[in-house]
């Protein structure tokens, strides 16, 4: 009969060399992976939210949104609805006609680092059919001159695209008026291209 044989120290010691040497080089891919994933997650979790005011606001028969404001800290929202049946405007969010039904929240609050906002570029390619640039990459609430989105009772919406990152991840959220189609964008950084 065979003797167990044991392991010695020099090649315990390369084993662990080796197994150290793996995980220092999927780190990055692993990093990578899960900001992405949680990118991916928070820009899920804005188009849901619309979604629900779309519902909420044909259900109701009052227009529904979201009032957005940026400060030294970042950007966050408010849901607002209309208060006098003349559909959202912002003036009327402020004096409080249009009332703040939650908030303010901020992505950073549930999926930090995650963020409305653009990674640190010069510049973006704008989401199809766009064949420009991004104009602003200081504001990621891009729905006209406007910082309100907002849903009507019949079912149409406000246009424009929210960006999500969390500094490397980028997703856009793009509403399409008049349907209040919604689709989630996502930055390929190696094509420098958006993807569906």
């Amino acid at each position: 009969m065979r003797a167990a044989r044991g392991v010695s120290l020099l090649e315990l010691v390369a084993a662990l060399a080796l197994g150290a040497m793996l995980l220092l080089a999927a780190w990055p891919a692993f990093a990578a992976l899960r900001s992405g994933g949680r990118t991916a997650a928070a820009a899920r979790e804005m188009a849901v939210t619309l979604q629900a005011l779309r519902w909420q606001s044909v259900a109701t028969g009052r227009s529904h949104g979201l009032s957005f404001a940026s400060d030294s800290i970042g950007w966050s929202w408010r849901v607002v609805q209309d208060g006098n049946g003349n559909g959202l405007r912002t003036s009327e969010v402020r004096d409080g006609t249009d009332r703040t039904l939650a908030g303010p929240q901020r992505l950073e609050d549930r999926l930090a680092p995650v963020r409305l906002g653009f990674p640190a570029r010069s510049s973006l390619p704008e989401i199809p059919p766009g064949a420009g640039w991004i104009a602003d990459l200081r504001d990621p609430v891009q729905f006209g001159r406007s910082n309100l989105v907002s849903f009507s009772p019949g079912g149409s919406a406000s246009s424009g695209t929210l960006y999500v990152t969390d500094g490397q991840a980028l997703y856009g959220i793009v509403l399409f008026g008049p349907t209040a189609r919604l689709r989630v964008w996502r930055y390929d950084e190696r094509s420098g291209q958006w993807r569906l």
